[in-house]
């Protein structure tokens, strides 16, 4: 009899477990779906406000490869060389002429006749290029500001000990956050004015003093949506018309000033992704890069 009785108690039970389970899995994926878009129009508002940046310098962001390809050779034109450069300090534009060189082989001072010599290149290699430009225009990006801060604060020391009154007190500093002194307090921050200069070390210089773990944190994306960014951009760019895929083996022929415009325009991307992820980290809580 006690079995009996049992028996259904128990089917009962096991269904209704299975149920919230059910709705358990339910609400979970409910809150990813959610989640996942939300994602997905983070990383649009991100791209659209990287698009401004570009329009505000009247620089057309390269379309999908296969628009730009004519006859058989792969042309972007205009250059926009004087746009893209514009938006460097003059010690960031001397490290991005020497990236363009390394990359492509063209010198700063090469001719027209050299510039548009041709070149061959597989798909797969020119998304590496410009992905890989575009974290050096993020490392770039992050290494002048760190550099910008310390020699400012170097600048403060040096006020301190020689018995002058720092421009910026810690109390003024800490009202405006990280952003504003980096942004903008710190450009009001004067240089010392004795015999006893603080030495300006270049910022190729200071680059180049890195450790590896200073190197890696200057150049690794602070946010998971900036990587996604990176990834859906470059596919859209370099992905096969038909599959969509990147890695194909695909020769183009282009010419070396196609190639330094792909490889200046990516490193501007990456400089406009930093300030965007700055901006949108302030008002939204970006997902972090670990």
């Amino acid at each position: 009899m006690c079995l009996a009785f049992l028996g259904p108690a128990i089917v009962l039970a096991t269904a209704n477990m299975n149920r919230i389970r059910s709705y358990t899995y339910a609400h979970r994926r409910v809150a990813q779906l959610k989640e996942h878009e939300c994602q997905i129009a983070i990383e649009d508002v991100m791209f659209m406000l990287i698009f401004y940046r570009f329009s505000e310098i009247k620089v057309p962001l390269v379309p999908r490869l296969s628009r730009c390809i004519y006859n058989g050779r792969l042309e972007i034109r205009p250059s926009k060389d004087w746009e893209l450069e514009s938006i460097h300090s003059l010690e960031i534009l001397e490290m991005v002429k020497e990236h363009v060189t390394t990359v492509t082989g063209l010198r700063a001072d090469s001719s027209v006749t050299d510039n548009w010599a041709t070149t061959k290149i597989t798909r797969l290699m020119l998304g590496r290029v410009y992905v890989a430009s575009i974290l050096y225009g993020y490392f770039l990006k992050s290494a002048s500001l760190r550099h910008r801060l310390e020699q400012s604060l170097a600048s403060v020391n040096q006020d301190l000990r020689l018995g002058h009154k720092p421009p910026l007190q810690f109390q003024e500093l800490c009202p405006y956050g990280l952003t504003s002194l980096l942004f903008g307090r710190i450009s009001s921050m004067r240089c010392v004015s004795s015999n006893q200069e603080v030495k300006h070390e270049s910022l190729k210089c200071y680059v180049m003093g890195f450790d590896p773990e200073t190197l890696q944190r200057c150049a690794k994306l602070r946010s998971k949506e900036a990587v996604s960014l990176i990834e859906n951009h470059s596919h859209a760019l370099f992905g096969d018309e038909k599959t969509g895929l990147v890695e194909t083996d695909e020769v183009i022929l282009t010419s070396f000033s196609s190639l330094k415009r792909l490889v200046s325009e990516a490193v501007a991307f990456g400089t406009f992704l930093w300030d965007t992820e700055e901006y949108i980290d302030s008002v939204y809580k970006l997902k972090e890069n670990k």
